[in-house]
């Protein structure tokens, strides 16, 4: 089987030979191939409209596929899916799945695409990476799809050098304190998850460790051993989790030495990022990402009379950039947590004109324009789902001149850019950028404006 391309979600996309009524002609997807590679495949799912199946050989490679750096890549580990990939092929088809989601979902052409952003590293660039605990195969990731399984890993070229010398050091401590690893078939054990978080802009590095309730009687050696490993380490955290699967909450954190959270450095900013705190998990990029939405954005760097309205904002990582070129900067979040970590942010950076509120979109962004007025921005960075269809005809309704969409899942963003246009909301830019090296995930950030008269005083009804 000749593979043809890449699909949205990392996998090869090849076709059976033979007779289409009889299954030929009907795309494969196949993980770790390249396009051009000529692969003996074995199918293990075949659906009404395509099949699925694993690479038994590479009998030749195609232009783009190079040797894997990582020693356990080839034993399928689920850090990163691209490795096999050359840089210039994965940046290729970042670019293609962002135009063909937009095209193919959202029916849009002629769109003004704007180059990739590119990493300057493609590796070592994580600031953050999380190790499974297994009673059977020690510390390490979780093959994809295997979650009962963990390879060893002795090295990852995805975070820090130090991430690995924690990992390794830990390993030790573990094996030699006799604690219980998890068992996540008998769901006991007490060691279930390492944490590793690092600030590149300040140097600053958490340890995390996550384990079921109890007494940690052996947490005095395990600060001792990390505390001497590297000045840079200021943070070491426990995390208890007693749900049966690593998906569970973490339920309570407690600092067993040094800081509650360390600080990220990002254009000027200052955010304390703790154990469960979400951050863009590429430091570089995601300053690059925030330079592109201000700039999307069109507010004058010396302030202006704007309000600007963040929804989904977190901790704060867009607000508090545009509330230096703003009148008022209005976050609105559903989780609680994050929207007092903004307000913590907001304090340590001495911005007093931005203003945070938790609760669900639909109802506490119009509350907040009672109180600050009709936004002059809309920026939204909804999760992996997308914002939805109740969520963007809420921002629409604003009638803000100009949105901000920040997604990191071209499928999604394409369908919630649809939700737009009876409000008269027309894409003006498109920009792509590539935050996770090695791995199929692409950032997109789209611009729109607010160009047309909305259907709606057409005569036409616009969805509530």
């Amino acid at each position: 089987m000749v593979i043809d391309r890449l699909a949205y979600g990392g996998e090869g996309v090849g076709r059976l030979a033979g007779d289409p009524t009889e299954g030929g002609g009907m795309a494969v997807f196949v993980p770790r191939t390249a396009p051009g590679d000529t692969a003996r495949v074995r199918l293990h799912t075949v659906k009404r409209r395509h099949a699925e199946g694993d690479v038994i050989a590479i009998e030749s490679w195609g232009p783009g596929r190079r040797e894997t750096p990582c020693p356990h890549y080839a034993q399928g580990c689920g850090g990163c899916s691209w490795q096999h990939l050359d840089d210039a092929t994965q940046r290729s088809a970042k670019e293609t799945m962002v135009r063909d989601s937009l095209e193919r979902i959202g029916g849009y052409r002629d769109l003004n695409f704007l180059p990739l952003i590119t990493a300057d590293d493609a590796f070592y660039y994580r600031n953050k990476m999380e190790f499974a605990f297994n009673a059977r195969d020690g510390l390490g990731f979780h093959p994809k799809g295997r979650w009962r399984e963990v390879i060893p890993v002795t090295d990852c070229q995805l975070q820090s050098k130090l991430a690995m010398r924690i990992v390794n050091c830990v390993r030790e401590f573990a094996s030699k304190s006799g604690l219980a690893l998890w068992d996540p078939s008998s769901c006991q054990g007490f060691l279930r998850e390492l944490i590793v978080r690092h600030g590149t802009g300040t140097g600053q590095t958490m340890v995390g460790i996550v384990t079921t309730s109890g007494e940690f009687a052996a947490s005095a050696d395990f600060v001792e051993v990390l505390r001497t490993l590297d000045p840079g380490i200021v943070s070491i955290v426990r995390g208890i989790r007693n749900g049966v699967n690593d998906g569970s909450p973490i339920e309570s954190t407690a600092v067993l030495w040094g800081q509650d959270a360390i600080v990220e450095r990002v254009s000027g900013l200052e955010f304390r990022v703790g154990l469960q705190t979400f951050f863009q998990t590429n430091t570089v990029q995601a300053g690059r990402m925030l330079d592109t939405v201000c700039e999307f954005a069109d507010l004058p760097e010396g302030g202006s009379d704007a309000v600007v309205l963040d929804v989904f904002c977190g901790v704060g990582f867009f607000s508090l950039a545009l509330a230096r070129r703003a009148r008022i900067a209005v976050g609105v979040e559903l989780v609680e947590a994050s929207i007092a970590a903004a307000k913590v942010n907001a304090a340590q950076n001495k911005i007093e004109n931005a203003f945070f509120y938790a609760g669900d979109a639909r109802h506490t962004v119009p509350e907040a324009m009672e109180k600050h007025g009709i936004p002059s921005v809309v920026v939204l960075d909804p999760p992996r789902s997308g914002a939805g269809g109740k969520v963007m005809r809420r921002i629409a309704r604003t009638q803000a001149p100009r949105v901000v969409y920040v997604s990191c899942n071209p499928t999604t963003l394409a369908r919630d850019l649809k939700e737009m246009e009876p409000y008269g909301y027309r894409i003006t830019k498109v920009q792509a950028i590539d935050l996770f090296p090695q791995t199929y995930h692409v950032e997109t950030i789209v611009e729109l404006q607010r160009l047309e008269t909305p259907t709606e005083t057409k005569g036409l009804a616009v969805p509530l």
